[in-house]
């Protein structure tokens, strides 16, 4: 059984289970604990994850005609729904089945991906390619990207500090603000957020890519994980080729791959086929 179908499955069925607690939850008024709550969930988990895990060709019309992307949409309205019930009801906001209700929206994230993934070996699988090569960046990229985490980490364990320290001394009223109250309860998640891919860009920079070129975009393929994403030509901002890399700009400015010269063959050839998509550009700062 291919890995890709394995977590496909628990993914789509952690998500379906997790939905189906919730609605038993509420029909019989019983918390996220109940026996009864857990046992359908699980049940659910097993069975909707089994069969996407076991018959793939059960999955193509999820696939092919993105009834996922519907699902959840619907489920990310139906949070907000609950959210803004919650702000104006203690009652709902304190029913236990509240916070696992978003889980399973982080849960249906992870399954979006997967699916989406598939997708991507769907539409792009049968089509030829122009070009396609593996590679990582340069090991000079490597360790700029290292400081840039560094740099990242401090600041964003600093700032936070020294605004703790500071501002609440020199500007007393600013506490009193919706603004401090809103920044104080997402900034953990900020500083927990940064941190986080401040460490994984310092532990693995050379994050290997394959990219394949069709005449509709880019199909990057990550080489630890094998997902596989589609890079839109309207979003590549361009090309460069320089002595060690060959990087592809996107639109945000910090989202570049880089390719060291030395993993793939042919690089002008790749260049040329490029730049029928996409203008040469000049070097970035990083």
């Amino acid at each position: 059984m291919p890995s890709l179908d394995t977590k496909l499955g628990l993914a789509v069925g952690s998500y379906v289970g997790l939905l189906v607690a919730f609605g038993v939850g509420l029909v019989v008024d019983a918390g996220v604990f109940d026996p009864t709550v857990q046992a359908t969930g699980l049940l659910s988990c097993l069975l909707v994850g089994g069969v996407f895990a076991s018959r793939p060709s059960l999955a193509s019309p999820v696939v092919e005609r993105h009834v996922l992307s519907a699902v959840l949409g619907l489920h990310v309205g139906g949070i907000l729904a609950l959210l803004a019930l919650a702000g104006n009801d203690e009652a709902t906001g304190a029913h236990p089945l509240v916070f696992p209700f978003i889980v399973s929206a982080l849960v249906g994230l992870v399954a979006f991906v997967l699916v989406r993934d598939r997708h991507v070996e769907t539409v792009f699988g049968g089509k030829v390619a122009r070009v396609s090569w593996y590679g990582g960046p340069h090991p000079r990229t490597v360790r700029r990207m290292r400081i840039v985490a560094v740099l990242a980490g401090v600041t964003v364990i600093g700032a936070p500090l020294a605004g703790v320290a500071v501002i609440p001394h020199r500007a007393t009223w600013i506490e009193s603000t919706r603004a401090w109250t809103l920044l104080a309860e997402v900034g953990p998640t900020i500083v927990g957020g940064v941190l986080g891919a401040s460490i994984g860009t310092f532990l693995m920079p050379d994050r290997e890519r394959r990219f394949t070129v069709y005449d509709g975009g880019i199909v990057v393929q990550n080489g630890r994980s094998g997902l596989r994403s589609r890079l839109s030509w309207w979003y590549v901002r361009g090309y460069e080729l320089t002595d060690r890399e060959l990087v592809v700009h996107t639109w945000f400015p910090l989202q570049a791959y880089r390719f060291d010269r030395d993993h793939f063959e042919q690089p002008d050839r790749v260049a040329d086929i490029l730049a029928e998509y996409a203008p040469e550009r000049e070097a970035t700062w990083l």
